[in-house]
């Protein structure tokens, strides 16, 4: 989901030279200095999340889920960061610098107590009605008393939402952050996540909460941190970096990605889906530790680069299309993707209560997952709650 997020209408295209609407690319120019791009690729993270967390046979999941070291939640995680790196770059110069930190720590709280009503209803919810919390809780974590302070305190990381806690804690790290970006000081802000990031591959989950309800938590801050400070850098530095790119061979960058994404592919192939590779047994504890989600292990990292890399290509690359054919679907749910995401919670949890739904035909199965993303996208295009729920 995002932490900052605001819609913008499509520009009639009409007008556009036919050059340009041969090339197929995306013109900086048409949309002001909203990135639709992102918010395309945002909104292909919100189904990609939505479809995994309805958890079936479907061919939906087919296409989703096990076939590369790669995930939704990386690319929120990153692309928030960027959102946010870009957005807040210019709030700076408005409003200055204290003045844009205490908006992020408004959102921070705002994040909190949502994070904190959704993990603690579910908790209560799973007290009295066990069966009603799947996939989030199969039994109730501890005493009405134990979830209220374990949600509070970060000691509550149920899957569905636990990611929520993960934004809060980047959030009141961000005026920190941007101090040292404001100052020029990006190489001491990029060690110090890289070494958190080291700490937590060498001790894993040291530095993290210890959930009541998991043997360790999923998101841990001192891993994932690493996609947010690079997103929030890389937004930061936007105009820099675009200039950077421009300058860059892309044949050399697109087969140094494609052969990245290729390899992570068969990788994932004989590891992932046929679970034939390696085939040893520390070979295969090794390989495990590397491409660990929770720790986000340097292949993941390598897999992530590659793919995030390639798809932004093709989106820029291909933006006309792409926008005729799924813009209108995906450039919303991207724009509103923390209400979206918020949304598809009780979704997810009457999913699992439907009789026979889970086990029901791929057919069957992927039509009701095209129903639930329709249902998203109809809700945000009727603001349906925008003044209740966050976005």
């Amino acid at each position: 989901m995002s932490i900052i997020s605001s819609p913008v209408e499509s520009p009639d295209l009409t007008s556009v030279p036919t050059k340009r609407k041969k090339l197929w690319q995306y013109d900086p120019e048409l949309y002001g200095k909203r990135d639709l791009r992102i918010d395309l690729l945002r909104g292909l993270a919100i189904v990609s999340m939505v479809v995994n967390h309805l958890e079936c046979r479907s061919y939906f999941n087919n296409i989703t889920q096990g076939h590369i070291y790669a995930s939704s939640a990386e690319g929120f995680v990153f692309l928030s960061g960027f959102v946010l790196g870009f957005v807040t770059c210019q709030r700076i110069d408005k409003i200055g610098l204290t003045s844009a930190m205490q908006k992020l720590l408004e959102r921070a709280k705002v994040l909190y107590f949502t994070s904190f009503i959704l993990i603690a209803g579910l908790g209560l919810l799973s007290i009295f009605a066990p069966g009603m919390t799947r996939p989030s809780f199969d039994r109730a974590p501890g005493e009405w008393w134990q979830i209220l302070l374990a949600a509070a305190t970060l000691h509550l990381a149920p899957p569905i939402v636990d990611i929520l806690q993960l934004y809060v804690l980047c959030l009141l790290a961000s005026p920190a952050i941007f101090w040292l970006l404001r100052r020029g000081l990006l190489l001491p802000l990029l060690t110090t996540s890289w070494t958190l990031w080291w700490i937590q591959q060498v001790h894993p989950y040291s530095f993290s909460f210890q959930p009541l309800d998991r043997a360790h938590p999923y998101f841990v801050f001192s891993t994932w941190q690493i996609l947010y400070v690079h997103g929030v850098a890389a937004g930061y530095h936007k105009d820099k970096l675009a200039k950077i790119w421009k300058r860059l061979p892309k044949i050399p960058v697109l087969l140094g990605m494609l052969a990245i994404v290729i390899a992570a592919l068969v990788a994932a192939h004989f590891d992932l889906q046929l679970g034939t590779w390696p085939e040893k047994v520390q070979d295969r504890a090794l390989w495990l530790r590397l491409t660990d989600r929770s720790t986000n292990g340097p292949i993941r990292l390598v897999t992530l680069l590659g793919l995030f890399s390639l798809m932004f290509m093709a989106v820029d690359r291909f933006w006309i299309p792409l926008d005729k054919t799924l813009g209108k679907l995906l450039i919303p749910l991207g724009q509103n993707s923390l209400y979206v995401y918020i949304i598809h919670v009780p979704l997810t949890l009457i999913w699992f209560v439907i009789p026979g739904l889970i086990q029901g035909s791929t057919w069957l199965v992927s039509l009701a997952q095209a129903i639930a993303i329709g249902l998203c996208w109809w809700l945000v295009k009727r603001e349906v709650l925008f003044k209740v729920i966050p976005r």
